[in-house]
């Protein structure tokens, strides 16, 4: 851990002197810029969820609030009707607050405040089963062209997927909770996997924390297969030397 931290303050230091590190473009942002285009051409609605904070604003609903700015903006330059539905769970009042301003912000960069409506943005409950029949209940009655769910989403994402995929929306989704990517996956057109969510958060954000935390990521990956050809090679003449070292 000590090691880690200190890397992404490392990297974060260079990059402060240096330009940032190149990250790649994740699918799924030219997947949500394509149905917010077919929204657009629908006349229709945008509904994103940033996810339920079950754990805080931890970098997975950092990435989460980045896709939601994201989204939040291409709304307002096509004049859609955006809606957010909040909550989800204890730690989910905090993320109300932040995902307003966010969202607020982003209509005033393209010179729309009057556009944003914070009752479009409802707190709709701090438990996570209520949250999600509120959640459907919405998607059943506004019939949305594009639903984004991202940021922390645990159990009930499958049931909501399930349901926006049955109203005819077009769904990207992305969840921390790997065990329901399989789920997500038969009712999703795009979901991310893993890491994919918090490299789309970074790319989007230009933040240079999440950069940092990125790249040292990578980093850390490199080492480690290096580390593990190496362990292999000596352990096929014989030597231990790599497993003692982690052993240690």
């Amino acid at each position: 851990m000590a090691i880690f931290v200190a890397m992404i303050l490392m990297v974060y230091y260079y990059m402060k002197q240096a330009k940032p590190p190149y990250i790649r473009r994740v699918a799924a942002i030219d997947a949500i810029e394509e149905g917010v285009g077919r929204a657009t051409e629908l006349g229709g609605t945008v509904i994103v969820s940033p996810g339920i904070a079950q754990n805080g604003m931890d970098y997975w609903t950092v990435a989460g609030v980045a896709v939601l700015a994201h989204v939040a903006r291409l709304a307002a330059r096509n004049d859609l009707k955006l809606l957010v539905p909040l909550g989800g769970s204890d730690q989910s009042y905090a993320l109300t607050e932040i995902a307003r301003d966010v969202v607020e912000g982003q209509y005033r960069l393209e010179g729309k405040p009057d556009s944003f409506t914070i009752d479009n943005m409802p707190f709709l409950s701090g438990r996570q089963f209520a949250w999600a029949t509120a959640y459907v209940g919405m998607i059943l009655r506004e019939k949305p062209a594009l639903d984004v769910m991202v940021g922390t989403q645990w159990a009930t994402a499958v049931y909501m997927s399930e349901v926006a995929s049955n109203a005819g929306c077009m769904q990207i989704s992305g969840t921390d909770y790997l065990s329901n990517v399989a789920c997500l996956a038969t009712t999703s057109d795009y979901v991310m996997i893993g890491e994919e969510q918090v490299a789309a958060g970074a790319y989007l954000s230009k933040d240079p924390v999440q950069l940092s935390s990125i790249r040292t990521q990578d980093i850390i990956k490199a080492l480690l297969v290096v580390l593990m050809v190496a362990g292999t090679i000596a352990i096929s003449f014989g030597s231990k030397i790599i497993t003692d070292l982690f052993a240690l």
